[in-house]
């Protein structure tokens, strides 16, 4: 399992948001983090995607993938867009951090 403190882009905010998320996720009992890492589902992790969601974790019995974007990018939507058509069962979140 690679490390939960890897960086998910060059925006120090974004960085400090992803890792104030998974302190939280962790309080709360979700599984199987995964930071900036190929996509996979809640079934056995299986890969659906080379992609690599932002955030990554069970939760409930449920995958959950998260999205990282910035105001101005827009790059957010398109990759939201991916995540989805891999795993239709997954929720996804886009989450706009400046």
């Amino acid at each position: 399992m690679r490390r939960l403190n890897r960086p998910i882009g060059s925006s120090a905010s974004q960085n400090a948001q992803v890792q104030a998320d998974i302190e939280y996720l962790r309080a709360i009992g979700a599984r199987n983090i995964r930071v900036n890492q190929q996509q996979v589902t809640v079934r056995n992790d299986q890969r659906v995607g080379t992609n690599r969601p932002d955030l990554q974790f069970d939760y409930k019995g449920r995958r959950y993938h998260v999205e990282y974007d910035t105001p101005m990018s827009g790059r957010g939507p398109s990759h939201q867009s991916r995540i989805t058509s891999n795993d239709m069962n997954a929720e996804t979140i886009l989450l706009i951090v400046p």
